[in-house]
């Protein structure tokens, strides 16, 4: 794919055309597509410039990626790309005095905006528009995310080796006392070519099929300024004193989801071959989980979206799901209290399995190969401080904070 920036004259000229792009290709060559993109802000940040932005267009099927900076009044073209089905997407950050000059909130935000299966045919000349929004950075944020499972030539592993890890991004100290962890629902991630797109609504809720929250009565859990926490399955040495290289050591955890004794409790069966109890690790208090008997609280493999988030009160409302012919029940969260969150689907075309709203995260992530490939995704350094504290890359859309890298790394 090639782009150029117009000229002010080229504009001028383009405009007298009525924008045409016409296509004198013969019957031996492709027909291209051209496109223009409008990006502003939403009205709570409409004082913020969009001139000089890259706006990324990205092949759902191929991957293949392009970006064009806007002009002066806040439009990017992009010229002759072959027909397919495309996200596009754009973000700017505002330190705490640039959104408080634009918005009166006085906290460094990032703003973003995507647009998810634009659909380009060629000899066609289509338009596109991204409202840039979003909420402030947070000060915990998901470092890691380990859902898919260990490449594993015994399948012993399976599973039992995920994780989380939260990251204090702040310059203070910051308590994980309370904080609660959900598993987002519905679990439709675009593995299933027959699954049904959810008709929930996913602007000011989401909805969780099982929430745990970290113990603790307000202080006895800090995490330290530039340091992390880590919340396993199963703390357990999955990599065998370092033998098997496709794993990693989680005894060393903070805390573990053993969820089997909080099952009992509901007169429901654990998993004792998957759910596994480091006596030297701290669990989680078990909160809400809608599986049967021999469950436990694990992610699918496939691709999973996952929040933490703060709760004035427990999480008790139950919602139906409408797609589901054996009532299934999810707790329904605000979106307002979510702290961090990502999506992490199946492939790059899954964007219609989003579970959270683009204030939350703006795009999605996947590893390749989906299941049991011992790939885990990270953040990516934004910055090391003169200190030497490390600051990663918190813009709200895990497309671009987030990179697939082997879970040993």
């Amino acid at each position: 794919m090639n782009h150029k920036k117009f000229t002010s004259w080229g504009l001028f000229s383009l405009l007298a055309l009525s924008f045409p792009f016409t296509s004198c290709n013969d019957d031996s060559e492709v027909s291209l597509a051209n496109l223009s993109v409008s990006v502003s802000a939403s009205d709570d940040f409409s004082a913020v410039a969009t001139s000089d932005l890259y706006v990324y267009l990205e092949n759902t099927t191929d991957n293949s990626k392009d970006s064009v900076l806007t002009d002066a009044s806040g439009m990017a073209y992009f010229y002759d790309i072959a027909p397919g089905t495309y996200s596009l997407s754009s973000y700017i950050t505002l330190s705490a005095e640039e959104a408080g000059s634009a918005s009166g909130y006085y906290e460094e935000i990032t703003l973003n905006g995507t647009e998810s299966n634009v659909d380009l045919f060629g000899g066609i000349d289509s338009e596109a528009s991204l409202v840039l929004d979003g909420k402030p950075s947070s000060s915990l944020i998901i470092k890691e995310f380990y859902y898919s499972g260990a490449n594993d030539p015994s399948w012993a592993t399976l599973s039992k080796d995920q994780y989380i890890e939260i990251y204090n991004n702040s310059s203070e100290v910051v308590y994980a006392d309370g904080l609660y962890i959900a598993s987002l629902v519905p679990q439709n991630n675009g593995s299933d070519a027959t699954a049904t797109v959810s008709s929930l609504s996913f602007e000011e809720y989401v909805y969780a099929d099982k929430i745990a929250q970290v113990p603790g009565s307000g202080s006895e859990y800090p995490i330290e300024a530039g340091e992390s926490i880590v919340i396993a399955f199963d703390a357990i040495d999955w990599s065998n004193g370092g033998a098997n290289d496709y794993t990693v050591d989680l005894s060393g955890a903070d805390f573990e989801l053993y969820a089997i004794d909080w099952l009992e409790s509901q007169g429901r069966l654990g998993n004792s071959w998957m759910d596994l109890d480091n006596v030297d690790v701290t669990n989680m208090d078990m909160i809400y989980m809608n599986v049967e008997n021999y469950g436990m609280f694990s992610f699918l493999s496939t691709g999973a979206s996952v929040a933490i988030l703060r709760c004035d009160e427990t999480p008790s409302e139950l919602i139906e799901d409408p797609e589901i012919t054996t009532p299934t029940y999810y707790t329904k969260l605000s979106v307002d209290d979510i702290i961090d969150g990502i999506d992490m689907l199946y492939d790059s075309e899954s964007a219609a399995y989003k579970k959270l709203p683009s204030s939350v995260d703006a795009g999605f992530n996947y590893v390749e190969g989906s299941s049991y490939t011992s790939l885990k995704v990270r953040r990516t350094v934004a910055k090391t401080t003169t200190d030497g504290r490390i600051v990663y890359k918190d813009t709200n859309n895990s497309s671009q904070d987030f990179e697939s890298v082997h879970v040993t790394e």
